[in-house]
């Protein structure tokens, strides 16, 4: 159609090479969120068959004993160095922030 050739000018256009940049980002994000979503639930089955392995042979660790209450949440955190070098971090960015409160 001859007198519809303006349409591709259009910023809502589906051919305009921002808006593919957009859908392109979109089902990329999209598709990391499934992989991520993916891998959570693998580890979740993986935690559950172990439970339930130990509930069968009747082992019980100190650290596994029925409730895990909230022991899960200190898991993933590294001690040493890391404590050390977060808490530097965490001293320069209170003097910055109060260096730029006192107006310096």
């Amino acid at each position: 159609m001859p007198g519809l050739s303006f349409l591709s000018k259009k910023s809502w256009h589906t051919s305009n090479i921002s808006n593919q940049e957009k859908v392109w980002i979109a089902e990329q994000n999209a598709a990391a969120e499934q992989a991520k979503l993916k891998e959570l639930t693998q580890q979740i089955k993986l935690e559950r068959e172990q439970e339930e392995f130990q509930k069968l042979t009747g082992k019980k660790s100190s650290s596994t004993t029925g409730d895990r209450g909230v022991d899960w949440m200190y898991e993933g955190h590294k001690k040493g160095e890391d404590d050390e070098e977060e808490r530097r971090r965490v001293q320069e960015d209170d003097a910055q922030n109060e260096a730029y409160l006192l107006g310096k």
